[in-house]
């Protein structure tokens, strides 16, 4: 990708805007971003490129190689591995509280969003673009984390999720993976409307253990990097 793809509006800073082109993989892994080119295009100075540039790697976006500069990460199989592991720790018990206070509206919007995902799915990949799904699958997650009560845990998983592998994973699943998915939205409201932690927990944990066989038995390497430098 060239900077250039990047405009920079009112609301936007390159911290956001350099995030955002990674998570579309628009910056790919092992790309280097040249600070000069990126301040030049956006109409900045070089000093916001560079904090940006300093926070993402703080936040494990970027590399910076000495007398080289900075990279957009590559992921290894184990980056993968941990991250659905840390899902797996705090996502189950943070449904499991959700179930035991979701308001009615909360269930009421987790039906449609379920619903809509089921739709979805049901057109098939081709009718359908990624972020459609992407979008309707995170905000079923969100309310569902939110209603847990526990923000502290709510924030470490938020930024487990901000990385690009998870937003990665949809896009790699095929038509019988985003069907199985929806299949687990449905199940996963139905466990929470009914009042029951542990149906929750074990619904949610096979839905994390599903997403993460599917995204390691299709690594693309054009995107993740196996292999070190």
């Amino acid at each position: 990708m060239s900077a250039s793809h990047l405009t920079l509006v009112p609301s936007d800073d390159p911290y956001s805007l350099i995030k955002q082109a990674i998570s579309d993989a628009r910056y790919v892994p092992g790309e280097f971003l040249r600070e000069s080119r990126i301040a030049e295009d956006l109409g900045v100075s070089r000093t916001p490129v560079r904090e940006a540039i300093r926070r993402l790697e703080a936040e494990g976006w970027l590399e910076v190689l000495p007398n080289r500069g900075a990279r957009v990460r590559r992921w290894s199989t184990r980056d993968v591995e941990e991250i659905f592991e840390a899902r797996l720790l705090i996502e189950p018990y943070l449904v499991g509280q959700a179930a035991l206070r979701v308001t009615p509206e909360q269930i009421t919007e987790l039906d449609e969003l379920a619903e809509r995902t089921r739709v979805i799915a049901s057109r098939g990949l081709d009718a359908e673009p990624t972020d459609s799904w992407f979008d309707t699958n995170k905000r079923f997650h969100d309310i569902l984390t939110a209603a847990a009560g526990n923000s502290r845990l709510a924030q470490s998983l938020q930024s487990m999720k901000e990385v690009p592998l998870i937003k990665w994973t949809y896009a790699s699943y095929r038509d019988t993976d985003r069907e199985r998915s929806a299949g687990q939205h449905i199940e996963i409201v139905q466990a929470v409307r009914a009042r029951n932690p542990a149906w929750a927990e074990a619904a949610m944990r096979c839905h994390i253990l599903a997403a993460q066989t599917s995204l390691l038995a299709r690594l693309d390497h054009a995107l993740i990097d196996q292999t070190p430098d």
